[in-house]
């Protein structure tokens, strides 16, 4: 069934269909807005992977990053959850080379004066995941993008996927020079217990507006730079004359460097021939419903994930 909802998915997000999807999205929040965070959790990865979760004595992984979420508490993770106020958190760590340039940050829609800005930017809320767009001048219906963020601003992104860490965020809009994706590929460093233990390289990052693109590549590697042998579900590109950036061990210590403080965090890098761009930093990738497969993975990379290193007074309670 999970397999069918998946499709079914990928099929209504594409062009008109995209709103059903939407509507439907919103009537399931709705059903599981009665349940305890626990019950979510555990109801919501059963929906999307089939999978039977263990939350009180986790040993996979996915189990271990659902556990986190439903226990580990560091305030931390609400400002670097935040799009605006992870700048700060970046260049406190001396990393303030890597921030993309800014060009306004709004608390609506109609506060942007596009007049003042380049015939090309793109819009991201910074209180959500997934919420982005391409804006050009001559071509952008503005009425359609004006309904997205005002849309957006009125959503706490915590009902939708119970991150706690976006439950009370600010919702603001951030402006930001327009950037050719295709000149960019997106490395993302898993960080476990402060080290990484394997990265992600996606191509096809965005579609023609600015989002997720529904075809883009996802290949998944070891520190060694060999490929993982697993599936998540995923298309993959071939990666036979694939060269990894020469900043390849560089992004690795950035990487544990931002993530140091928390026992699980994914870190992001856009990266072209000559810039590295800061992503974000995402403690939750597919609101902790990422698995992978076979199952002996998500327990080798489980085990490696000490959830007894977590200091206790960022816990709460059963």
């Amino acid at each position: 069934m999970h397999k069918i909802k998946r499709k079914l998915r990928k099929h209504l997000l594409k062009g008109p269909t995209k709103g059903i999807y939407e509507f439907l999205s919103r009537l399931r929040i709705k059903y599981y807005s009665k349940l305890s965070d626990k019950e979510f959790l555990i109801k919501n990865m059963k929906s999307n992977t089939g999978l039977n979760v263990d939350l009180d004595d986790p040993k996979m992984l996915c189990e271990k990053i659902l556990w986190i979420k439903y226990r580990y508490r560091n305030p931390l993770m609400k400002t670097c959850t935040d799009k605006v106020e992870v700048r700060k958190y970046v260049e406190d760590k001396g990393y303030s080379s890597l921030l993309t340039e800014i060009l306004g940050v709004y608390g609506k829609f109609d506060d942007i004066d596009f007049n003042k800005l380049p015939e090309k930017v793109f819009l991201k809320s910074s209180h959500a995941s997934g919420i982005n767009q391409i804006v050009e001048k001559n071509k952008t219906n503005f009425k359609e993008v004006k309904k997205i963020f005002d849309r957006a601003s009125q959503l706490n992104y915590y009902t939708k996927s119970r991150e706690w860490n976006y439950d009370g965020l600010k919702p603001r809009i951030i402006v930001e020079p327009f950037l050719d994706m295709s000149n960019f590929i997106d490395y993302k460093f898993f960080v476990i217990n402060g080290k990484v233990e394997y990265f992600a390289v996606i191509k096809e990052i965005n579609d023609e507006k600015g989002n997720q693109s529904l075809n883009s590549k996802f290949n998944l590697y070891n520190t060694d730079l060999n490929p993982l042998e697993v599936d998540v579900k995923r298309p993959k590109f071939d990666d036979s004359n694939f060269e990894f950036t020469s900043k390849i061990n560089e992004l690795f210590e950035i990487s544990e460097d931002l993530a140091r403080p928390f026992p699980f965090c994914r870190v992001d890098f856009l990266v072209s021939e000559d810039r590295i761009l800061f992503g974000e930093m995402t403690f939750f990738p597919t609101g902790g419903n990422a698995v992978m497969y076979p199952l002996e993975n998500e327990y080798y990379y489980g085990n490696k994930l000490d959830l007894n290193q977590i200091e206790s007074k960022y816990l709460v309670g059963e």
